[in-house]
């Protein structure tokens, strides 16, 4: 072969290679004598067998595990503690950078250095649209990265039968600064939420039966003109802190929340809880004694598991709320999780998992503790949906005790539910260590 000849050879073969390096960077793999086309991203446990390629076929994996796999097999065998784990995720979901300025804003605000601009969470109880514990906690996580976009000092009125401060305290602001103080200030009441509110007139709710065309308003509304009076007060069944990462007039400081990473929706809920609050002592001590009553083995996976059956079956029998329709399936889901569990980590028995269940009827806990004697473990809490009723202490001491202990399992089987999604959030639990009771994913 000529050397002429020799060097057009090798300069179609760099062409060659070029072409299927821009391809395999691309969306797309492909592979020339059959053109068949597959997608550049497939699920980490399925891989392309040399055998099967030409006939354009997809095989298992035996060698690469699944996200889930990979999550589970590292249980128990982590260097790292769990605490230092829990506290890189935070920093890496909630940001360092944008706190030190807030709380310096807050409180200069506060102490009259900086022009009064307010931001209120107001929860006046029944018929004030606040909705139960998830619901509240989702808002009081909203609004308050609402107040930290919009430079306002963000308060909590939460002074029902059970005020919120009965339990939890402030932490890095005083957000339980006296919201009479205030009373000479010119203000604005708003009712974000479904339904309706005693003390705000229609023309003033945001009430779209659509969370959908809610966020749409947010995500398309300029906050910095929307809320123009010193004392801004709100109401919100909603969790809509999401939106601010592509809110389109507020992405420069959105930017420092944190890193958005997929899976992650309902971080943000334990990025702002953390910032927001510390327990009182009394209600720690009494938190400790309900997971020491539990028997957790330390070191083993727990499984989390909320049924939330609806107002119909809990509360309101004439209510068309049922959000369970079959709750045998979430226990059914949790054996199913088990045996992924102790396929991935050989560490660990069965007689040593344990499943937390939370749910808002008691006979489906009494069903359930019969079944599974030596599986669930559950509080003998009062159970109370504050959406309903002025919630007792014993009762809102038994509403945060289940969203607690729900919150630190390691992996969760839901309702859709507000109080299962926050509870998600925060302990900064991705999606990938939870599943719908109803939708299990897991297969044996």
């Amino acid at each position: 072969m000529s050397h002429a000849r020799k060097l057009r050879v090798l300069v179609l073969l760099i062409a060659l290679c070029s072409l299927f390096m821009i391809a395999y960077e691309g969306n797309f793999l492909l592979v020339a004598d059959r053109g068949v086309r597959l997608p550049n991203y497939m699920p980490p446990d399925i891989v392309i067998s040399s055998n099967e390629l030409n006939l354009g076929g997809l095989t298992r994996s035996v060698k690469k595990k699944s996200k889930l796999g990979r999550v589970l097999s590292s249980l128990g065998n982590d260097k790292e503690s769990a605490s230092k784990f829990q506290k890189k995720q935070k920093s890496l979901l909630c940001g360092t950078k944008w706190q030190e300025d807030y709380i310096k804003l807050h409180d200069d605000i506060l102490n009259k250095r900086r022009p009064p601009k307010y931001l209120v969470y107001f929860c006046g109880g029944k018929k004030y649209g606040c909705g139960g514990y998830g619901n509240r906690l989702g808002a009081i996580t909203s609004l308050f990265y609402l107040a930290v976009l919009t430079g306002r000092a963000f308060l909590i009125d939460w002074n029902t039968t059970a005020p919120i401060g009965d339990y939890l305290q402030p932490k890095n602001i005083q957000w339980n600064f006296p919201f009479s103080k205030l009373s000479h200030l010119k203000r604005n009441y708003h009712y974000w939420g479904k339904g309706d509110h005693e003390l705000i007139y229609k023309d003033s709710q945001r009430s779209p039966v659509n969370f959908n065309l809610f966020r749409d308003w947010v995500e398309g509304t300029d906050p910095e003109s929307y809320l123009d009076s010193p004392v801004e007060v709100v109401t919100s069944l909603w969790y809509f802190a999401p939106s601010f990462r592509q809110h389109k007039f507020a992405e420069r400081l959105a930017n420092e929340f944190g890193v958005k990473m997929r899976g992650h929706r309902y971080s943000l809920v334990g990025c702002a809880f953390d910032f927001l609050f510390e327990k009182i002592p009394a209600f720690e001590k009494t938190l400790s004694l309900a997971r020491e009553s539990l028997h957790f083995k330390p070191g083993v996976p727990r499984i989390g598991i909320h049924i939330r059956m609806g107002d119909a079956s809990s509360f309101h029998p004439g209510s068309l709320d049922q959000r369970t329709s079959n709750s045998k399936s979430f226990f059914t889901c949790a054996k199913k999780l088990e045996k992924a569990i102790l396929r991935s980590n050989s560490n660990f028995s069965q007689g040593d998992i344990k499943w937390f269940l939370a749910t808002d009827n008691v006979d489906v806990k009494q069903h359930a503790l019969r079944t599974y004697p030596n599986k669930v473990v559950s509080l003998s809490v009062k159970v109370e949906h504050i959406n309903f009723y002025e919630p007792s202490f014993e009762g809102m001491q038994g509403v945060l005790l289940d969203h607690f202990l729900l919150s630190e399992c390691d992996f969760l089987v839901l309702s859709d539910s507000s109080f299962s999604k926050t509870a998600l959030g925060m302990n900064f639990h991705s999606l990938e260590h939870s599943t719908f009771g109803e939708k299990c994913k897991y297969i044996t």
